[in-house]
């Protein structure tokens, strides 16, 4: 019997230490990476590329139009359709400047400030319901919120837990995708702001509703005049499908917006010192139309002269065109010529000098923020 018991500790003994010595040696084994080596896209807009020299106006061939029906269209130049809503491109966080009083500051010319100070913090909870309605009540990306919490005297997103003595409301009044109306704008003063001062014991600032009303109707002239592209159409010699197309167009390294439209990112949006001020933009995009037809545009009012957009944009064109053995033509047909390039320089430097005139700096933060 005891013999029997030492052998069955013998056994047990070695099993132990075999399965520690197996766990062991697992432990210390490299675990082999079967993901497949990522491979470096380069930009197709390059310094190298854009000061190539390989597009000059002399060289550009004038060609009888295309004798294929096309939509009418008066200039290259023109302003941008509604479009489908499309999927949210991925940008930096944006770097703000804050007030003396701790908000973000804003651009007057686009934005109305509307801030609610209550003589005694409220909780969350009372504020959610004022948030909810206004958002309701805003065209999408146009309304920020911010709540002034009591103890740190920051300025946050309000949420249901905590104590708030005042709180902002951003109105971007209009941009080149949403725009305020007479209708959202008198909710938000009804429901939201006369309601808060009323239920929460608050007082607030802001203009008049027909000063409002005003101010967005200019906005939206502004957008109507200068919201305008350049486009350019592409005509493969054989069909690309639009499984060619995303493949093609995400190897020249485009960034994709829905499954027809992609859109080079630009350069970041800096000041006249050269301090970040906006995320990137697209300023070159890329459309499928059909097998037979693929539009290149310019976001006009979203790039300075001093970047020569004209020039990237043909270089862009001729990047595409070489990829896709395609002509270059123009929305009615015909080939770009030298004659076609120079009428653009002319409404391009045309076009800049309205913006201007108007307050509005060609790829500024202001252009970008009314304009795209």
């Amino acid at each position: 019997m005891g013999v029997t018991i030492v052998l069955i500790l013998a056994v047990g003994g070695v099993g132990v230490w075999y399965w520690l010595r197996i766990k062991e040696t697992a432990s210390h084994e490299k675990v082999e990476d079967k993901t497949p080596p990522r491979i470096p896209q380069e930009p197709i807009f390059g310094e190298d590329l854009i000061n190539s020299g390989d597009i000059k106006v002399d060289e550009i061939k004038t060609s009888p139009p295309v004798e294929e029906p096309q939509p009418e269209s008066q200039s290259p130049l023109q302003a941008e359709e509604p479009e489908e809503e499309e999927e949210p491109v991925e940008t930096s966080p944006m770097l703000e400047e804050i007030d003396d009083s701790g908000l973000p500051k804003y651009d007057p010319f686009v934005t109305e400030l509307v801030r609610i100070t209550f003589k005694k913090p409220v909780t969350g909870s009372q504020l959610a319901p004022f948030v909810k309605t206004a958002m309701e009540n805003a065209p999408r990306g146009l309304l920020r919120i911010l709540a002034l919490e009591a103890n740190s005297n920051r300025w946050f997103v309000p949420d249901a837990i905590g104590m708030f003595s005042a709180i902002a409301f951003y109105i971007q009044l209009a941009s080149g995708k949403a725009s305020f109306d007479q209708v959202s704008l008198s909710n938000l003063y009804q429901l939201v702001f006369l309601r808060m001062e009323m239920n929460l014991d608050g007082t607030s600032e802001m203009k008049e509703m027909q000063l409002l009303n005003n101010h967005t109707d200019q906005l939206n002239a502004l957008i109507k005049d200068f919201g305008v592209q350049i486009t350019l159409l592409l005509r493969p010699l054989e069909p690309v499908s639009i499984d060619d197309f995303e493949k093609e167009t995400m190897l020249l390294g485009l960034k994709r917006r829905s499954m027809t439209h992609y859109e080079k990112l630009g350069e970041l949006v800096l000041d006249k010192n050269g301090k970040r001020q906006g995320n990137r933009k697209g300023t070159i995009e890329l459309r499928w139309l059909d097998d037979r037809n693929i539009a290149i545009s310019l976001n006009v009012p979203l790039i300075a002269p001093e970047s020569d957009p004209l020039r990237l944009l043909m270089t862009a064109a001729n990047a595409f065109a070489a990829v896709f053995d395609a002509k270059i033509v123009d929305p009615k047909g015909c080939e770009i010529s030298g004659a076609t390039v120079s009428l653009l320089k002319q409404e391009l430097d045309r076009f800049y000098k309205q913006m201007r005139e108007n307050n509005i700096e060609p790829g500024s933060v202001r252009a970008h923020q009314l304009l795209d």
